[in-house]
């Protein structure tokens, strides 16, 4: 195919959009990629792939039912789908032949991360072909919309040729990269203790011995468990490998403890363990956020880390790990890079614990004050913190840095939107406005 016909074929792909409007705040490939991207396609198409990924990525995760389905797992497998769906725009819109298609450099980071976790090569190669078929599907449905009826055939068997040459063709390369990650893993001495971590955190036993000698730590002590991740990082940055491996190392310093385990468990995420023979002390959390807040602040990728709370024992070292697992969950949906203790969102917690049940609840409360927009988000932070605030508009106004005549005007906008006044007992809306943090509408 000539390059002005391929141009002219391939025309329709520069007008794909997104089915729900372009959310750039949604993008998780890398900033690189993104420029490359929007460079060759524009804004339009990459959006579409974004929106396409993220479904994708959920089409997989219900098919699954995996147990790890944490929210750094769940952001590095959309990451790869990402990536590698706007590679096959730009393939499809280049006519490139499959053998020249390039594994996007963040699905080589999220089979590794894969590797690490101890994902099963069936369950890799089924998350490409249903995030392949996915993408097909949305591309037969654009098809339709945005080529002639004269065209279509012949532009539905090329979409159909060279998506499944291109789904064969990363299904190889990725089996390769597979295998020879996990051989390159399985002699390292950190697969030993993640093999050693996981047995723990599963409920099998292990001697006292094996414990101290793999992971370096005495069970029988007190533990605190954290888990810190990262936003990529622009290119020119520092890793974030590095860059969490030492805010953990500044984590320990910052807690204290007498023994610790560090343990990478992906490119973006890294677990860690804090133990102490006794009891830690009472303010361990506001002691680390103090120790480190500057320092992720500065940070040129948003840094997180949440912390489970102090718990003794093999059930400690398991159980903690478990809040620190629910923290990362509820600190996620928050957004905002920063130390996170489980005491402090143990509510957000429980409330948002079966998200289809809370986001009912939510909106049959909420009403028209729980739809999406920024207005509307407004409107509910001003109402949550009136109300946290004993319905005083000065407090709410000192923490918002707005003045308290914005604040009575959003509360009253607020009311409007409820259809009612605000009641005497308002601990439902309480629930539903925290519930509306975690739970975007």
């Amino acid at each position: 195919m000539s390059g002005e016909t391929s141009a002219l074929t391939s025309e329709w792909l520069l007008r794909l959009r997104p089915d729900g409007g372009p959310d750039r705040s949604a993008v998780v490939s890398s900033p690189a990629t993104v420029a490359q991207a929007e460079a060759d396609l524009g804004p339009g198409p990459v959006a579409w792939a974004v929106e396409t990924a993220a479904g994708a990525s959920a089409r997989h995760t219900r098919q699954a039912a995996e147990a790890d389905v944490s929210p750094s797992r769940l952001r590095s497998a959309r990451r790869s789908a990402e990536a590698c769906c706007i590679a096959l725009l730009r393939g499809l819109l280049h006519d490139t032949p499959p053998d020249d298609i390039e594994v996007p450099p963040e699905a080589v980071e999220g089979n590794r991360d894969l590797v690490h976790r101890g994902v099963a090569l069936d369950r890799v190669l089924r998350g490409v072909w249903t995030s392949q078929v996915h993408t097909y599907e949305r591309l037969l449905s654009a098809l339709r919309h945005l080529v002639e009826p004269d065209r279509w055939a012949d532009e539905s068997e090329r979409v159909t040729r060279l998506s499944f040459a291109y789904s064969e063709e990363l299904t190889a390369l990725f089996t390769a990269q597979y295998a020879a990650e996990q051989e390159r893993w399985a002699s390292s001495a950190m697969a030993a203790r993640r093999q050693l971590a996981d047995d723990l955190l599963a409920g099998r036993r292990a001697t006292p011995a094996t414990v101290k000698r793999t992971l370096g730590i005495d069970l029988d002590h007190h533990h605190v468990a954290a888990i810190l991740w990262s936003d990529p990082p622009e290119p020119d940055d520092e890793s974030p490998a590095t860059s969490l491996h030492q805010l953990a190392v500044d984590l320990i310093g910052a807690t204290g403890a007498t023994n610790s385990v560090l343990l990478p468990t992906g490119t973006f995420e890294l677990w860690a363990w804090a133990s102490w023979p006794d009891q830690p002390p009472e303010d361990l959390a506001s002691l680390v956020e103090a120790e480190l807040k500057t320092k992720i602040a500065r940070s040129p990728a948003g840094m997180y880390i949440a912390l489970g709370p102090s718990a003794p024992g093999g059930e400690g070292f398991r159980n903690s790990h478990l809040a620190a697992r629910e923290t990362e969950r509820v600190a996620q949906a928050l957004g905002d890079p920063g130390v996170y203790a489980y005491a402090d969102i143990a509510v957000l917690s429980l409330l948002t614990a079966v998200p289809e049940h809370a986001e009912r609840y939510m909106r049959e409360v909420l009403g028209p004050l729980g739809e999406a927009g920024d207005k509307a988000a407004e409107l509910r932070k001003t109402l949550r913190l009136y109300l946290a605030h004993g319905r005083s508009r000065g407090l709410a106004a000192e923490e918002l840095f707005v003045a308290p005549n914005t604040v009575a005007y959003r509360v009253k906008r607020a009311e409007q939107l409820l259809g009612r006044p605000l009641p005497k007992d308002h601990l439902p809306l309480r629930l539903a406005l925290e519930i509306s943090r975690v739970i975007a509408p």
